[in-house]
């Protein structure tokens, strides 16, 4: 009788543990991961050699919303404002056209969205290649890296070198 009794309360023990468990587990579900929050939008570029077309669309409604487009690596940007002060509602879509004269080599288009939204003011930065790599880009880019299956790992070292 003693053994049976036993056996009961350990499988109750065992299916509380469990269902405590499935309990954080969706409650960790739920939570945003962790991470910079940004401006609740997403942006597109169809990156082209003179020009790109750059498309945002909004998730959320926001208000004072910037538009800028810079160059990294060389690349120049005609028009770098591309609107400042929107009043934007949610699923609304923008698109803008901007000039490039890319530096030599891969340079990167850099779009930033800055605006206040429903959780207050919120920026995102995306950033798209123009061009393909130079040969020294490449050199250097493969500098410190290896071949571990079909993908190049950049290797660096696990402490601090000091020179």
């Amino acid at each position: 009788m003693n053994h049976v009794f036993l056996t009961c309360c350990a499988t109750l023990a065992l299916a509380a543990c469990q269902t405590d468990n499935a309990k954080r587990e969706d409650t960790a579900a739920k939570q945003p991961s962790p991470g910079k929050v940004q401006a609740p939008v997403q942006v597109d570029a169809e990156v082209g050699t003179s020009a790109a077309r750059v498309t945002v669309r909004f998730d959320q409604a926001g208000t004072g919303v910037e538009v800028r487009a810079s160059g990294v690596d060389g690349l120049s940007v005609q028009g770098g404002d591309l609107a400042t002060g929107l009043v934007v509602a949610a699923g609304q879509t923008a698109t803008f056209d901007v000039g490039l004269s890319p530096g030599p080599g891969q340079s990167m288009l850099v779009i930033s969205v800055r605006g206040a939204f429903a959780a207050g003011e919120r920026v995102a930065v995306r950033a798209f290649p123009v061009g393909k790599p130079s040969a020294e880009q490449m050199n250097k880019s493969d500098a410190g890296t290896t071949q571990i299956g079909n993908e190049r790992v950049k290797l660096s070292p696990a402490d601090e070198v000091k020179k």
